[in-house]
């Protein structure tokens, strides 16, 4: 998905005892249950043992963790937490969607937010993702991840007003057998691309702060993961070599920027055809597997 970024293995060459399953496929349902599908391997992680392991990692490194701890401005010399303030040369907005860092430093966030719920059930399920489209989740879709335990089960949706996305998610599960869910969460994901500036004076903005989520998907934690890992290196060239700090914003614009983009546009054109399921089958059937494996991709989906 993002051929330019370089040295991404050792980033992604996880603990074996993370992986909860590895995958070999997508396949996407349609409205009418129309199967289309591509290769894709990949694996799945138990998010909160995974975020453990991150942690970790920057501790053993020299970070320090700070648990139940609010940040409430910037200042001259670094920050202000509500335990206090911490002094620092460059400050990091990694906080989120919502980013009081970068609102605080005078950069523009204004996300499109695409509201999710999801759980986890439990059986066995093929190594394969299952995506599936039409008004069971008007203007997104639901999803199967398999885990060697069960699955990962969840929706998101674009549609606004009074609706009630645990009604939604319990239709989906009667309507594919899935049985009970556990294990609940709900939030909001980035859809509306990158914010325009990502760096000012001494601030710089990560992840879904800086909107470096696809918008196709709401995917965000590789580039997350990628770019969280140049800012750093880009900080500690700042102090040994004085690299500008904008080299940060200059590469990941490079490197992921127009795959970012296509998402974007790919998201734009499917909003269209969203809107009913007769328009959302007939775009899926024109598209095909190929079509549908580009937009996965962040491909232009005509372009050869």
């Amino acid at each position: 998905i993002i051929p330019r970024v370089k040295d991404q293995g050792e980033l992604f060459n996880i603990d074996d005892s993370l992986i909860k399953q590895r995958t070999n496929k997508i396949k996407f349902i349609s409205p009418k249950d129309r199967e289309y599908e591509m290769d894709f391997e990949g694996f799945t992680v138990d998010r909160r043992y995974f975020d453990k392991y991150l942690a970790k990692k920057a501790t053993d490194a020299g970070a320090e963790l700070r648990m139940s701890t609010k940040f409430l401005s910037l200042n001259k010399d670094g920050v202000t937490l509500d335990t206090g303030e911490v002094r620092g040369k460059v400050i990091v907005g990694a906080d989120g969607f919502k980013s009081n860092v970068a609102k605080m430093a005078g950069m523009q966030v204004e996300h499109v937010l695409c509201p999710c719920m999801l759980g986890q059930v439990d059986g066995d399920f093929e190594p394969t993702v299952e995506m599936f489209f039409g008004q069971i989740a008007p203007g997104g879709y639901a999803w199967v991840i398999p885990k060697n335990d069960g699955a990962n089960v969840g929706l998101g949706i674009q549609k606004t007003g009074n609706v009630s996305l645990r009604n939604m998610l319990n239709d989906f599960l009667k309507m594919r057998k899935l049985g009970d869910i556990h294990d609940l969460s709900a939030g909001f994901v980035p859809i509306s691309g990158p914010i325009p500036k990502t760096v000012k004076g001494n601030v710089m903005i990560v992840g879904d702060a800086a909107g470096q989520g696809l918008a196709t998907n709401g995917g965000g934690i590789p580039i997350s993961m990628i770019f969280g890992r140049r800012a750093g290196s880009i900080i500690s060239e700042h102090f040994e070599n004085k690299t500008p700090l904008e080299r940060y914003e200059e590469e990941w614009k490079v490197n992921v920027g127009p795959e970012l983009n296509n998402a974007l546009e790919t998201k734009r054109m499917a909003d269209k055809a969203f809107k009913r399921n007769f328009t959302l089958e007939l775009a899926m059937k024109l598209m095909g597997s190929k079509g549908m494996e580009k937009a996965v991709s962040c491909k232009p989906i005509f372009k050869k």
